[in-house]
């Protein structure tokens, strides 16, 4: 299956993309309204809820504006290269679930959803998050290192 052939049946099968595919597919997080599938040799994630989907956009948003300062990019349309997206996301994810549960040692989250629930009603809105402290655990997750090949 080429790249553009795969692309057109990508959008054909998940109507609602999860805007956190990367954290899903990297294993740093987990959604109770993420969809997986399996499309040629590949996992995706679709969202099974517009309402949560929009949400998560916004947080997703807010997340890229805050960061462009931090990996000084003039500006940011859409998705970041894929290592700074990944620390965008999980990093992100990581610290929301720091600032609302407390100083927690888990590397993963659980449920994106249900976080972003708990700091809707804990801060009112998506607007009034102290990004600056998510921003602390964005610059501090290290994404897996690169495999060396086998010498």
């Amino acid at each position: 299956m080429d790249e553009q052939e795969y692309r057109k049946t990508y959008s054909e099968i998940n109507n609602l993309r999860c805007v956190f595919e990367k954290a899903l597919c990297s294993l740093g997080c987990h959604c109770s309204k993420g969809q997986q599938f399996r499309l040629a040799d590949r996992i995706g994630y679709g969202c099974s809820m517009p309402g949560a989907q929009q949400q998560c956009a916004k947080f997703i948003e807010h997340l890229r504006k805050q960061t462009r300062f931090v990996f000084k990019l003039n500006e940011i349309t859409g998705p970041l290269p894929h290592n700074k997206e990944i620390r965008v996301q999980n990093g992100g994810m990581l610290g929301l679930q720091k600032l609302v549960l407390g100083n927690v040692n888990q590397d993963t989250v659980t449920d994106i959803f249900q976080l972003l629930q708990t700091v809707v009603k804990e801060y009112g809105d998506i607007d009034k998050l102290p990004y600056d402290i998510l921003m602390q655990s964005v610059m501090a997750y290290k994404a897996r290192p690169k495999r060396r090949s086998g010498k």
